[in-house]
């Protein structure tokens, strides 16, 4: 299985982001955590819909889903 590169979503505000990888121990698995705020969970599906509405510093919203 190939491995996936790191990715990260940019957070509504625009002050943080949600970086999404590979679980360490479990492949196909992706996991993610918001410098933001420091939720975590997995799933690139949640960590967008995290992103989406993480406003935890500056209350500035962006458009939804910009991977990098």
């Amino acid at each position: 299985m190939p491995t996936l590169e790191p990715r990260y979503v940019l957070c509504a505000d625009g002050g943080g982001r949600v970086e999404t990888s590979n679980h360490p121990d479990r492949p196909g698995i992706r996991v993610w955590a918001c410098t933001s705020c420091e939720a975590r969970g997995e799933g690139t599906e949640h960590a967008i819909a995290h992103a989406a509405h993480c406003r935890s510093v500056t209350g500035r919203r962006l458009p939804r889903g910009h991977f990098s």
